[in-house]
């Protein structure tokens, strides 16, 4: 059962990774296993955890190959009561994240740290202000092929974007895709271009090691400091992915996704 659980739980955050602008890290928070994955993952932990961290591994990579199709379908057909859904899981899980950043009872959030919340949630409204669409989406070609200065940009960019998926409501497609890179590194995936990937999975590697390390240390000495900025994230992601409303029959069935899923974050997220 233990192993069911941990696999849905990555199958859950596999799906999140497969929904644009959708962060796997916020469905970590969600479920409440963020700090258990962030622990984890070191090369002195590692070994003694791969009871929880492979079958996650497997459910994350099933959800994103095996759902991503039929997510991208939904958000394609009908993305009203899809990203209701998912406000839905955020809003549900705020009062378990809430009482998290507190850490009990009986403590009370630093003034000084409803900085790092205002700071990450105005991070994510300038994300909803810039326009994807008019960020150039340039195949490699157009970027005048493939030179050391692209490759470090590509190394540099893939990092930032790994590290961003790393945390609660951001999404590292979306950076790529802010930074510049989404497109060139699309067209490499698809076309297997070994010279592009390289330095992308170098910067990727890089990202999740150095975003790893900070994140630890962040959860061992400022928890609070680290959860107000994720509180802030997650806020944020509402205005990210709000799709506005719909009428008719999409709009009943967005709402009533919303209530349940609602629902459904706030019991998951308070049974841990």
């Amino acid at each position: 059962m233990y192993y069911l659980k941990n696999a849905i739980y990555g199958l859950l955050i596999g799906v999140a990774n497969a929904i644009p602008g959708v962060s796997g890290g916020t469905m970590a928070v969600i479920l409440d296993i963020y700090d258990d994955i962030m622990f984890s993952i070191s090369r002195t932990k590692i070994k003694s955890h791969l009871k929880f961290l492979v079958p996650l591994a497997v459910g994350a990579v099933v959800g994103i190959f095996a759902l991503s199709k039929v997510i991208v379908g939904a958000m394609e057909s009908h993305p009203v009561i899809l990203n209701f859904c998912f406000i839905g899981l955020v809003i549900g899980s705020m009062p378990a994240l809430y009482k998290k950043t507190r850490g009990d009872e009986r403590t009370a959030i630093k003034p000084r740290n409803w900085l790092f919340f205002a700071l990450a949630l105005g991070v994510m409204i300038i994300m909803c202000i810039v326009n994807p669409d008019a960020i150039a989406n340039k195949s490699l070609e157009e970027m005048g092929g493939l030179d050391a200065l692209l490759m470090a940009r590509l190394f540099i960019c893939s990092g930032i974007a790994m590290i961003a998926m790393m945390l609660p409501g951001l999404s590292g497609s979306l950076i790529m895709l802010l930074l510049g890179i989404y497109g060139v590194v699309m067209e490499a995936v698809a076309t297997l271009n070994i010279g592009v990937l390289v330095p992308v999975m170098l910067g990727v590697a890089a990202g999740g090691i150095l975003g790893v390390k900070v994140i630890k240390n962040m959860l061992r000495f400022h928890p609070q400091v680290l959860y107000c900025a994720i509180l802030g994230l997650m806020v944020g992601s509402i205005f990210v992915i709000w799709p506005g409303f719909a009428s008719g029959l999409e709009g009943i069935l967005a709402a009533a996704g919303f209530v349940a899923f609602t629902a459904a974050a706030y019991f998951l997220s308070s049974k841990k």
